[in-house]
């Protein structure tokens, strides 16, 4: 009996382990990293990202081959890509 008690309580934390990372959960509390894609400044081409920093994570890294760091902006780096991205950091 107790180790069916000890395997629900397993099965329930992974599942809500499995929504939380579907419903990005972390990443809109602020534990780990996330990017949003924000518009382009004048005269600027290709896809702006503005990411955030995660309390455990820090800032997430996009692929360095297609895209570079513009700088920061208050507390959020700039990330400009030539090519769309497919996986963004909490996107």
């Amino acid at each position: 009996m107790v180790l069916i008690k000890i395997a629900l309580v397993g099965v329930a934390i992974v599942a809500v382990l499995a929504v939380s990372k579907q419903q990005h959960w972390f990443e809109r509390v602020g534990v780990t990293g996330r990017c949003t894609l924000v518009a382009a400044p004048g005269g600027e081409t290709g896809q702006w990202w503005r990411c955030r920093q995660g309390v455990l994570t820090g800032f997430p890294t996009l692929p360095e081959d297609q895209c570079s760091t513009e700088g920061y902006a208050r507390d959020d780096q700039l990330w400009r890509c030539t090519t769309p991205l497919t996986n963004v950091p909490g996107y």
